[in-house]
């Protein structure tokens, strides 16, 4: 299986340094920035990542916002699981109740560790667990 399969990618101003396969939301009309709360609402999962010294060159953020993305992980994730939302942009695996937001499901390269990487397919409107 591919790692991932774009349905929408779409170019955004960053506004700080974004880390590759994490979540962002919008912090400006087409501007992104990393996700900092577990309730944020996400526009997807940056593609390529951009450092402060991009920024300043006019590199902006390329975010996958529907389909398959690689999406780095905070720990084990199965194929299948639903995934929540960490506050550095990486993904958990959905426990109830936890108040995370819910941004999508494993469909591909479970993970076992902090820092893997898995396929999730995205759910930018998810609900909080």
């Amino acid at each position: 299986m591919a790692w991932g399969n774009f349905v929408l990618d779409s170019g955004f101003d960053a506004a700080a340094a974004i880390t590759k396969f994490r979540a962002v939301k919008l912090s400006a009309a087409g501007t992104v920035t990393p996700v900092t709360a577990i309730t944020d609402v996400i526009v997807g999962f940056e593609q390529f990542g951009v450092s402060a010294n991009d920024i300043t060159r006019g590199k902006g953020a390329s975010v996958r916002a529907m389909g398959i993305t690689e999406a780095e992980a905070n720990g084990a994730i199965a194929v299948g699981a639903l995934c929540t939302l960490e506050t550095t942009g990486q993904v958990s695996t959905y426990v109830g109740a936890s108040g995370k937001r819910i941004v999508g499901q494993c469909v591909g390269h479970p993970s076992t560790n902090a820092g893997d990487r898995i396929s999730l397919f995205v759910t930018i409107t998810g609900a909080l667990a």
